[in-house]
């Protein structure tokens, strides 16, 4: 609890100060460095590297995953995020944004990283596209001569969309679409579409959708479009894929 406490005065008090920080020399080259090294393990699925850069106290804070409470609670879930399932639909790629990073010493000790990054969802035809955005608080420590990360807070968390539509166009899809096993509903939010599945005439399942075309629209971090095609001047049809296979097609209710 100490160790939480003292980070946190240490985040309040030194983004106050904006002109200690350092955007070049020795330290801050280290810390780019090692940035750079630890997301592209990540961004690998190196497991091994990955853990090699974790303190044996890790803590980690997402402001949409929850805490995390030690390294290998860390390692259990990049293991879940790395698997075979999971990768196949959900494989990402991390870019810190160029200007972004800023390093502040620690005493003789370690260093604090901030930075804003963002996250691509990379298609099997070999594309990728932009599906989030984040920033990032790091504490690094030197242990053994070696940096490693010892806390992290993860916040801010925002879904980029890469068209922006009118709110009569989002409007042109809201209705029931039928399935076999559920009733697929789609409502408008704000710039966005909300999809949820209705079971027996019972809310269940619920995500956003993001649009990537005018009538093509995606889960956010998964690798899941649905379309929407008309007949005339009227939607009548959703189709549903995933990674680029089609897997439902559902008819909209009149």
């Amino acid at each position: 609890m100490k160790m939480k406490f003292l980070l946190t005065v240490l985040i309040i008090s030194i983004t106050g100060l904006p002109c200690l920080s350092q955007q070049s020399g020795e330290l801050y080259d280290e810390i780019a460095k090692m940035d750079s090294i630890y997301f592209s393990a990540q961004n690998a699925c190196d497991l091994e590297k990955y853990a090699s850069y974790l303190s044996e106290d890790f803590e980690f804070f997402h402001d949409k995953g929850g805490f995390t409470a030690s390294k290998d609670d860390e390692m259990k879930g990049m293991a879940v995020f790395c698997g075979k399932e999971q990768r196949t639909r959900q494989p990402l790629r991390r870019e810190l944004i160029d200007g972004s990073l800023k390093v502040y010493p620690m005493d003789n000790y370690g260093a604090l990283e901030f930075c804003n990054h963002v996250f691509y969802l990379q298609l099997k035809n070999g594309t990728e596209k932009v599906v989030g955005s984040g920033k990032m608080t790091a504490l690094w420590k030197q242990i053994n001569d070696e940096w490693k990360l010892t806390r992290i807070i993860s916040y801010d968390h925002q879904p980029l969309a890469e068209v922006d539509l009118s709110d009569e166009t989002l409007s042109k899809y809201v209705g029931d679409y039928v399935l076999p096993d559920r009733i697929v509903n789609i409502k408008t939010e704000g710039k966005l579409l909300r999809v949820t599945d209705i079971n027996d005439g019972k809310p269940g399942w619920t995500k956003e959708l993001f649009p990537e075309a005018e009538n093509m629209f995606y889960l956010n971090f998964e690798n899941v479009v649905y379309e929407f095609l008309k007949k005339g001047s009227n939607v009548t049809t959703l189709n549903i894929y995933e990674n680029g296979k089609l897997i439902e097609e559902a008819q909209r209710r009149k």
